[in-house]
């Protein structure tokens, strides 16, 4: 099993795109055979307020129970960590995705999954390696 730290975007791109890359490893996390969710308060955090996003809402057409009812079910079939003892390495050219690779290091993470670029062209922190939903995907389907 892998433990996937999956970012807010291929979240958001699986509950709009269901039969995509995203979706179809958001649906392996949710089902838990071969992918555990590794999140962080900060993480669902930032998951909550994307999910808010005006421009996201014709998509999701999510309402704010909706929501949070998605961001606890998300808690409650990851495992969560706190990343208190994990400064941030400093090396994210955005900060705000500094937490990312927080949660990796303090879940002992197998993958980072992001459609990121400020994550992705880092290519990994330590020994994780951080890749995009299609890497990803493949990656699962010549291990399972």
């Amino acid at each position: 099993m892998f433990r996937v730290v999956l970012d807010a975007n291929i979240v958001i791109s699986a509950l709009i795109r269901p039969d995509s890359a995203p979706g179809r490893i958001l649906r392996a996390a949710v089902d838990g055979a071969a992918v555990r969710m590794v999140t962080s308060g900060p993480l669902l955090d930032e998951l909550g307020g994307a999910l808010a996003y005006r421009r996201l809402q014709r998509h999701l057409k999510m309402d704010p129970q909706e929501r949070e009812a998605f961001v606890v079910l998300l808690e409650q079939i990851s495992d969560p960590v706190r990343i208190a003892d994990y400064p941030p390495p400093g090396i994210c050219r955005d900060p705000k995705d500094e937490p990312y690779l927080q949660t990796a290091l303090a879940g002992r993470a197998d993958f980072i999954v992001s459609g990121d670029n400020d994550l992705l062209v880092l290519m990994r922190i330590e020994q994780i390696p951080i890749v995009n939903a299609a890497a990803f995907e493949h990656v699962l389907h010549t291990k399972v």
